[in-house]
Protein backbone atom coordinates (compact mmCIF):
# COMPACT_ATOMS: atom_id res chain seq x y z
CA UNK A 1 0.00 0.00 0.00
CA UNK A 2 2.62 2.56 1.04
CA UNK A 3 4.28 1.41 -2.52
CA UNK A 4 1.43 2.61 -4.42
CA UNK A 5 1.19 5.73 -2.54
CA UNK A 6 4.72 6.38 -3.04
CA UNK A 7 4.62 5.20 -6.89
CA UNK A 8 1.22 8.06 -7.02
CA UNK A 9 3.59 11.03 -6.05
CA UNK A 10 6.83 10.01 -7.67
CA UNK A 11 5.45 9.34 -11.36
CA UNK A 12 4.43 12.98 -12.01
CA UNK A 13 8.00 14.00 -9.99
CA UNK A 14 9.38 11.45 -12.68
CA UNK A 15 7.46 13.26 -15.55
CA UNK A 16 8.54 16.87 -14.47
CA UNK A 17 11.91 15.62 -14.24
CA UNK A 18 12.13 14.44 -17.25
CA UNK A 19 10.52 17.27 -18.94
CA UNK A 20 12.71 20.02 -17.16
CA UNK A 21 15.52 17.61 -18.14
CA UNK A 22 14.95 17.37 -22.10
CA UNK A 23 13.78 21.17 -21.87
CA UNK A 24 17.69 22.19 -20.37
CA UNK A 25 18.98 19.37 -22.80
CA UNK A 26 17.12 20.86 -25.89
CA UNK A 27 17.99 24.52 -24.92
CA UNK A 28 21.92 23.22 -24.06
CA UNK A 29 21.57 21.65 -27.80
CA UNK A 30 19.72 24.76 -28.97
CA UNK A 31 22.55 27.51 -27.51
CA UNK A 32 25.57 24.76 -28.94
CA UNK A 33 24.08 24.70 -32.70
CA UNK A 34 23.71 28.40 -32.51
CA UNK A 35 27.03 29.13 -31.01
CA UNK A 36 28.81 26.73 -33.96
CA UNK A 37 26.74 28.79 -36.56
CA UNK A 38 27.86 31.90 -34.98
CA UNK A 39 31.24 30.54 -35.10
CA UNK A 40 31.14 29.29 -38.59
CA UNK A 41 29.39 32.40 -39.74
CA UNK A 42 32.20 34.77 -38.67
CA UNK A 43 34.49 32.34 -39.62
CA UNK A 44 33.00 32.69 -43.35
CA UNK A 45 33.27 36.73 -42.75
CA UNK A 46 36.79 36.30 -42.18
CA UNK A 47 37.34 34.77 -45.01
CA UNK A 48 35.88 37.68 -46.90
CA UNK A 49 37.66 40.26 -45.10
CA UNK A 50 40.80 38.20 -46.03
CA UNK A 51 39.94 37.82 -50.00
CA UNK A 52 39.64 34.42 -49.54
CA UNK A 53 36.06 34.41 -51.48
CA UNK A 54 36.42 30.45 -52.62
CA UNK A 55 36.34 29.51 -48.86
CA UNK A 56 34.19 31.74 -47.52
CA UNK A 57 31.48 30.35 -50.69
CA UNK A 58 32.25 26.67 -49.32
CA UNK A 59 31.88 27.46 -45.76
CA UNK A 60 28.39 29.36 -46.15
CA UNK A 61 27.20 26.86 -48.71
CA UNK A 62 27.64 24.02 -46.02
CA UNK A 63 25.22 26.08 -44.21
CA UNK A 64 22.61 25.29 -46.47
CA UNK A 65 19.43 25.31 -44.39
CA UNK A 66 17.92 28.57 -44.74
CA UNK A 67 15.94 30.51 -41.64
CA UNK A 68 15.61 33.29 -39.99
CA UNK A 69 19.39 32.38 -37.85
CA UNK A 70 20.81 31.72 -41.59
CA UNK A 71 19.09 34.12 -43.96
CA UNK A 72 21.99 36.79 -43.69
CA UNK A 73 24.18 34.19 -44.10
CA UNK A 74 23.00 33.34 -47.45
CA UNK A 75 21.80 37.27 -48.43
CA UNK A 76 26.28 37.58 -48.47
CA UNK A 77 26.77 34.73 -50.34
CA UNK A 78 24.67 35.89 -52.84
CA UNK A 79 25.63 39.16 -52.64
CA UNK A 80 29.54 37.35 -52.99
CA UNK A 81 28.04 35.33 -56.48
CA UNK A 82 26.94 38.62 -58.08
CA UNK A 83 30.08 40.71 -57.40
CA UNK A 84 32.05 37.39 -58.41
CA UNK A 85 30.02 37.24 -61.90
CA UNK A 86 27.64 34.19 -61.24
CA UNK A 87 24.92 35.89 -62.25
CA UNK A 88 23.01 32.51 -62.56
CA UNK A 89 23.56 31.10 -58.75
CA UNK A 90 23.06 34.52 -56.68
CA UNK A 91 19.35 34.66 -58.64
CA UNK A 92 18.89 30.98 -58.03
CA UNK A 93 20.16 30.95 -54.13
CA UNK A 94 17.64 34.61 -53.50
CA UNK A 95 15.05 33.11 -55.43
CA UNK A 96 15.03 30.01 -53.04
CA UNK A 97 15.70 32.62 -49.68
CA UNK A 98 12.30 34.41 -51.08
CA UNK A 99 10.91 30.82 -50.95
CA UNK A 100 11.21 30.13 -47.44
CA UNK A 101 7.69 30.66 -45.18
CA UNK A 102 9.43 31.02 -42.61
CA UNK A 103 10.91 34.29 -42.71
CA UNK A 104 9.84 37.81 -41.81
CA UNK A 105 9.01 40.46 -43.80
CA UNK A 106 12.13 42.95 -43.73
CA UNK A 107 14.41 39.91 -44.59
CA UNK A 108 11.98 38.68 -47.23
CA UNK A 109 12.12 42.54 -48.71
CA UNK A 110 16.34 42.13 -48.08
CA UNK A 111 15.80 39.08 -50.27
CA UNK A 112 13.47 40.76 -53.05
CA UNK A 113 16.12 43.75 -52.87
CA UNK A 114 19.37 41.45 -53.64
CA UNK A 115 17.61 39.63 -56.43
CA UNK A 116 16.69 42.69 -58.10
CA UNK A 117 20.12 43.49 -58.15
CA UNK A 118 21.00 40.48 -59.68
CA UNK A 119 18.26 41.13 -62.45
CA UNK A 120 20.08 44.48 -63.41
CA UNK A 121 23.50 42.64 -63.37
CA UNK A 122 22.45 40.06 -65.89
CA UNK A 123 21.06 42.68 -67.90
CA UNK A 124 17.09 41.65 -67.41
CA UNK A 125 16.07 44.97 -66.83
CA UNK A 126 11.76 44.24 -67.19
CA UNK A 127 12.36 41.86 -64.49
CA UNK A 128 14.43 44.22 -61.95
CA UNK A 129 11.62 46.83 -62.73
CA UNK A 130 8.77 44.78 -62.42
CA UNK A 131 10.35 43.98 -58.79
CA UNK A 132 11.25 46.98 -57.77
CA UNK A 133 7.55 48.99 -59.07
CA UNK A 134 5.99 46.49 -56.84
CA UNK A 135 8.52 47.41 -53.96
CA UNK A 136 7.68 50.69 -54.30
CA UNK A 137 3.81 50.34 -54.50
CA UNK A 138 4.12 48.70 -51.53
CA UNK A 139 6.05 50.98 -49.69
CA UNK A 140 8.92 49.06 -48.58
CA UNK A 141 12.38 49.78 -48.73
CA UNK A 142 10.95 52.78 -50.97
CA UNK A 143 14.05 54.65 -51.27
CA UNK A 144 16.44 51.76 -51.97
CA UNK A 145 13.89 50.47 -54.90
CA UNK A 146 13.65 54.08 -56.29
CA UNK A 147 17.15 53.89 -56.75
CA UNK A 148 17.16 50.90 -58.22
CA UNK A 149 14.79 51.78 -60.66
CA UNK A 150 16.53 55.38 -60.85
CA UNK A 151 19.70 53.47 -62.38
CA UNK A 152 17.29 51.10 -64.93
CA UNK A 153 15.92 54.11 -66.64
CA UNK A 154 18.87 55.96 -67.08
CA UNK A 155 20.65 53.21 -68.50
CA UNK A 156 17.33 52.45 -70.65
CA UNK A 157 17.14 55.95 -71.78
CA UNK A 158 13.77 56.48 -70.18
CA UNK A 159 13.95 59.92 -69.49
CA UNK A 160 10.15 60.78 -68.30
CA UNK A 161 10.81 58.18 -66.09
CA UNK A 162 13.85 58.67 -64.90
CA UNK A 163 12.46 62.36 -64.53
CA UNK A 164 9.66 61.04 -62.18
CA UNK A 165 11.86 59.04 -60.25
CA UNK A 166 14.25 61.32 -59.41
CA UNK A 167 11.33 64.01 -58.29
CA UNK A 168 9.93 61.70 -55.92
CA UNK A 169 13.71 60.94 -54.51
CA UNK A 170 14.14 64.87 -54.29
CA UNK A 171 11.61 64.89 -51.98
CA UNK A 172 14.34 63.22 -49.43
CA UNK A 173 16.97 65.35 -50.45
CA UNK A 174 16.13 67.81 -53.36
CA UNK A 175 19.51 69.06 -53.70
CA UNK A 176 21.08 65.91 -54.52
CA UNK A 177 18.89 65.58 -57.58
CA UNK A 178 18.66 68.97 -59.00
CA UNK A 179 21.69 68.37 -61.47
CA UNK A 180 20.34 65.23 -62.53
CA UNK A 181 17.13 65.88 -63.03
CA UNK A 182 17.80 68.90 -65.10
CA UNK A 183 19.74 66.52 -67.40
CA UNK A 184 16.96 64.63 -67.53
CA UNK A 185 15.17 67.67 -68.61
CA UNK A 186 18.00 68.44 -71.22
CA UNK A 187 17.83 65.21 -72.71
CA UNK A 188 13.82 65.23 -73.20
CA UNK A 189 14.69 68.87 -74.89
CA UNK A 190 17.26 67.36 -77.40
CA UNK A 191 15.09 64.74 -78.44
CA UNK A 192 11.92 67.18 -79.15
CA UNK A 193 14.59 69.58 -80.92
CA UNK A 194 15.98 67.16 -82.97
CA UNK A 195 11.90 65.64 -83.49
CA UNK A 196 10.99 69.07 -84.95
CA UNK A 197 9.40 70.04 -82.06
CA UNK A 198 10.66 73.21 -80.93
CA UNK A 199 8.14 74.15 -78.40
CA UNK A 200 7.80 71.60 -76.25
CA UNK A 201 12.13 71.37 -76.30
CA UNK A 202 11.60 74.90 -74.69
CA UNK A 203 9.37 73.95 -72.37
CA UNK A 204 11.47 71.01 -71.04
CA UNK A 205 14.30 73.75 -70.95
CA UNK A 206 11.96 75.82 -68.76
CA UNK A 207 11.74 73.34 -66.52
CA UNK A 208 15.24 72.02 -66.81
CA UNK A 209 16.16 75.69 -65.53
CA UNK A 210 13.65 75.45 -62.58
CA UNK A 211 16.11 72.65 -61.27
CA UNK A 212 18.99 74.47 -61.93
CA UNK A 213 19.21 77.96 -62.91
CA UNK A 214 22.89 78.15 -63.68
CA UNK A 215 23.35 74.81 -66.59
CA UNK A 216 25.38 75.31 -68.94
CA UNK A 217 23.95 73.01 -70.58
CA UNK A 218 20.71 74.52 -70.99
CA UNK A 219 22.16 77.63 -72.69
CA UNK A 220 23.72 75.03 -74.96
CA UNK A 221 20.59 73.77 -76.37
CA UNK A 222 19.15 77.55 -76.31
CA UNK A 223 21.69 78.64 -78.50
CA UNK A 224 21.52 75.50 -80.76
CA UNK A 225 17.58 76.58 -81.02
CA UNK A 226 18.28 80.02 -81.64
CA UNK A 227 20.52 79.43 -84.60
CA UNK A 228 18.30 77.12 -85.94
CA UNK A 229 15.65 80.10 -86.00
CA UNK A 230 17.42 82.51 -87.36
CA UNK A 231 17.49 84.33 -84.27
CA UNK A 232 21.33 84.99 -83.96
CA UNK A 233 21.01 87.77 -81.30
CA UNK A 234 19.39 85.43 -78.99
CA UNK A 235 22.28 82.72 -79.63
CA UNK A 236 25.11 85.08 -79.13
CA UNK A 237 23.22 86.12 -75.89
CA UNK A 238 22.90 82.38 -74.99
CA UNK A 239 27.00 81.72 -75.86
CA UNK A 240 27.72 84.42 -73.69
CA UNK A 241 26.07 83.50 -71.02
CA UNK A 242 27.56 79.64 -71.17
CA UNK A 243 31.23 81.87 -70.80
CA UNK A 244 29.74 84.06 -67.82
CA UNK A 245 28.83 80.63 -66.09
CA UNK A 246 31.98 78.25 -66.48
CA UNK A 247 34.71 79.97 -69.02
CA UNK A 248 36.27 76.34 -69.65
CA UNK A 249 33.24 76.00 -72.20
CA UNK A 250 34.74 78.59 -74.01
CA UNK A 251 37.12 75.92 -76.39
CA UNK A 252 33.59 74.26 -77.20
CA UNK A 253 31.32 77.36 -78.24
CA UNK A 254 33.93 79.74 -79.87
CA UNK A 255 33.78 78.55 -83.02
CA UNK A 256 30.44 78.95 -83.17
CA UNK A 257 29.99 81.86 -81.68
CA UNK A 258 32.15 83.91 -83.65
CA UNK A 259 30.40 81.99 -86.98
CA UNK A 260 27.10 83.55 -85.50
CA UNK A 261 28.68 86.76 -85.22
CA UNK A 262 29.80 87.23 -88.52
CA UNK A 263 26.72 86.05 -89.66
CA UNK A 264 24.53 88.86 -88.48
CA UNK A 265 27.34 91.31 -88.32
CA UNK A 266 28.06 91.39 -84.60
CA UNK A 267 31.73 91.17 -85.13
CA UNK A 268 32.75 94.10 -82.79
CA UNK A 269 30.59 93.06 -80.37
CA UNK A 270 31.92 89.57 -80.10
CA UNK A 271 35.38 90.55 -80.48
CA UNK A 272 34.99 92.88 -77.23
CA UNK A 273 33.66 89.91 -75.50
CA UNK A 274 36.99 88.14 -76.99
CA UNK A 275 38.97 90.56 -75.41
CA UNK A 276 37.41 90.40 -71.89
CA UNK A 277 37.87 86.46 -71.84
CA UNK A 278 41.63 86.52 -72.84
CA UNK A 279 42.13 88.46 -69.93
CA UNK A 280 40.27 86.44 -67.37
CA UNK A 281 40.38 82.87 -69.24
CA UNK A 282 43.64 80.56 -68.79
CA UNK A 283 43.03 78.22 -71.86
CA UNK A 284 44.73 78.72 -75.52
CA UNK A 285 41.47 78.82 -77.62
CA UNK A 286 40.35 82.30 -77.06
CA UNK A 287 44.17 84.06 -76.93
CA UNK A 288 45.10 81.70 -80.44
CA UNK A 289 41.92 83.54 -81.86
CA UNK A 290 42.75 86.70 -80.29
CA UNK A 291 45.98 86.31 -82.36
CA UNK A 292 44.46 85.82 -85.63
CA UNK A 293 42.31 88.98 -85.25
CA UNK A 294 45.90 90.59 -84.52
CA UNK A 295 47.13 89.27 -87.54
CA UNK A 296 44.33 89.99 -89.74
CA UNK A 297 44.55 93.97 -88.39
CA UNK A 298 48.54 94.26 -87.77
CA UNK A 299 50.36 91.55 -89.09
CA UNK A 300 52.09 88.35 -88.37
CA UNK A 301 54.90 90.70 -86.41
CA UNK A 302 52.34 92.09 -83.88
CA UNK A 303 50.50 88.22 -83.93
CA UNK A 304 53.69 86.92 -83.18
CA UNK A 305 54.74 89.33 -80.20
CA UNK A 306 51.39 88.59 -78.53
CA UNK A 307 51.35 85.09 -78.56
CA UNK A 308 55.45 85.09 -77.63
CA UNK A 309 54.33 87.37 -74.53
CA UNK A 310 50.83 85.55 -73.41
CA UNK A 311 52.41 82.22 -73.95
CA UNK A 312 55.59 82.43 -71.84
CA UNK A 313 53.24 83.05 -68.87
CA UNK A 314 50.89 79.59 -69.79
CA UNK A 315 52.96 77.84 -72.23
CA UNK A 316 50.86 75.37 -74.74
CA UNK A 317 51.58 73.16 -77.47
CA UNK A 318 48.67 74.53 -79.52
CA UNK A 319 50.04 78.11 -78.83
CA UNK A 320 53.53 76.94 -79.87
CA UNK A 321 52.45 75.14 -83.06
CA UNK A 322 50.86 78.01 -83.63
CA UNK A 323 53.44 80.67 -82.96
CA UNK A 324 55.43 78.44 -85.83
CA UNK A 325 53.18 78.81 -88.39
CA UNK A 326 53.86 82.56 -88.49
CA UNK A 327 57.38 82.04 -89.01
CA UNK A 328 57.18 83.27 -92.87
CA UNK A 329 55.74 86.60 -92.20
CA UNK A 330 57.24 87.34 -89.36
CA UNK A 331 61.27 85.87 -88.95
CA UNK A 332 60.97 86.97 -84.74
CA UNK A 333 58.27 84.68 -84.48
CA UNK A 334 61.41 81.59 -84.77
CA UNK A 335 63.41 83.33 -81.95
CA UNK A 336 59.79 83.16 -79.89
CA UNK A 337 58.49 79.69 -80.58
CA UNK A 338 62.88 78.77 -79.17
CA UNK A 339 61.56 80.55 -76.11
CA UNK A 340 58.35 78.88 -75.74
CA UNK A 341 59.32 75.51 -77.12
CA UNK A 342 61.80 75.81 -73.95
CA UNK A 343 58.74 76.42 -71.40
CA UNK A 344 56.53 74.09 -73.20
CA UNK A 345 59.18 71.02 -72.88
CA UNK A 346 60.09 72.43 -68.98
CA UNK A 347 56.25 71.93 -68.13
CA UNK A 348 55.66 68.80 -69.93
CA UNK A 349 58.56 67.06 -68.38
CA UNK A 350 57.73 68.71 -64.83
CA UNK A 351 54.12 67.20 -64.78
CA UNK A 352 55.22 64.02 -66.27
CA UNK A 353 56.32 60.68 -64.07
CA UNK A 354 59.50 58.96 -64.23
CA UNK A 355 58.71 55.70 -63.02
CA UNK A 356 55.36 53.25 -63.29
CA UNK A 357 54.60 50.07 -61.74
CA UNK A 358 54.32 47.41 -64.37
CA UNK A 359 51.64 45.28 -62.19
CA UNK A 360 49.03 47.72 -61.03
CA UNK A 361 50.50 50.81 -63.34
CA UNK A 362 51.10 53.63 -59.94
CA UNK A 363 53.37 56.16 -61.06
CA UNK A 364 55.00 58.15 -59.97
CA UNK A 365 58.57 60.87 -59.88
CA UNK A 366 60.54 58.63 -56.94
CA UNK A 367 61.31 55.22 -57.08
CA UNK A 368 60.12 53.12 -54.93
CA UNK A 369 61.29 48.94 -54.28
CA UNK A 370 57.53 48.27 -52.91
CA UNK A 371 54.98 49.92 -54.87
CA UNK A 372 52.65 52.00 -52.91
CA UNK A 373 49.22 51.24 -54.67
CA UNK A 374 49.67 47.31 -55.44
CA UNK A 375 52.50 46.67 -52.41
CA UNK A 376 54.26 44.49 -55.09
CA UNK A 377 58.29 44.39 -54.69
CA UNK A 378 60.44 45.42 -57.43
CA UNK A 379 57.64 46.30 -60.01
CA UNK A 380 58.86 49.47 -60.62
CA UNK A 381 60.76 50.87 -64.02
CA UNK A 382 61.57 53.76 -65.12
CA UNK A 383 59.19 55.05 -68.19
CA UNK A 384 60.14 55.20 -71.58
CA UNK A 385 59.18 57.35 -74.59
CA UNK A 386 59.25 60.32 -76.17
CA UNK A 387 58.58 62.10 -72.75
CA UNK A 388 60.58 59.12 -70.77
CA UNK A 389 63.88 57.56 -70.83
Amino acid sequence: MMLEILLVFLLPFAAWAGWYAARVSSRHGEKRRSRQLSNRYFQGLNYLLNEQPDKAIQLFTQMAEVNRDTVETHLALGSLFRRRGEVDRAISLHQNIISKRNLDEQQRTMALLELGEDYMRAGLFDRAEKLFSELVERNIQTPSALSNLLDIYQQEKEWEQALDIAGRLAKVDPASRAVSMCHFCCELAEAAFDGGETELARKYLGQARRHDPESVRVEMIHARIAQASGDSEGAMSHFERIAELDSDYLHDILQSYFETAEESGALDRAREHLSKWTEHYDGVTALLKQASFIEQDEGGVAAAQYLSQNLSTRPSVRGLQHLLTLRDTAPSASAAAESVLQAVTEGLLRSQSIYRCSHCGFSGHSHHWQCPSCRTWGTTRVIRGVLGE
